[in-house]
């Protein structure tokens, strides 16, 4: 009986030490939470095109969520759009910049920077775009 009331009274602490959502949630403003994709996990279910970068040994997998960067020695990456959340159509590394580019198939283009993980550039065309090439 008295391990029982000394595991209770672990809980009860441990519980009362978690902060109270409502304080926090008065506390935090839009400045101190940036909501975003972190990681994905799981196999690329939704991959729909690839591009290879051969200096930088960068692999880049359009997915819906975005651009998945696979590399050597334990990279990954998920940059994520928030606009275009249809199938990738194409990606393509911009040789020499560190950035990439996806076309999605509602005809939006993406440009993302690969140094600061972030979504530079996003676009939406009425026209159909088919295809993408950097130089």
């Amino acid at each position: 009986m008295f391990k029982l009331t000394k595991l209770h009274k672990a809980v009860t602490e441990a519980l009362n030490a978690v902060p109270n959502v409502d304080d926090l949630a008065k506390s935090l403003g839009a400045v101190d939470v940036r909501p975003r994709v972190v990681s994905e996990h799981g196999g690329l279910h939704s991959a729909t095109c690839i591009a290879y970068e051969p200096v930088q040994r960068l692999l880049a997998v359009g997915v819906d969520a975005g651009v998945k960067i696979i590399g050597g020695d334990g990279v990954e990456a998920l940059l994520a759009t928030r606009h275009h959340v249809e199938p990738a159509r194409c990606v393509e590394f911009m040789p020499g910049v560190g950035r990439v580019m996806r076309v999605s198939v509602d005809n939006g283009i993406d440009v993302f920077d690969l140094h600061s993980q972030t979504c530079l550039a996003s676009t939406r065309w009425t026209i159909d775009v088919t295809c993408a090439c950097s130089m």
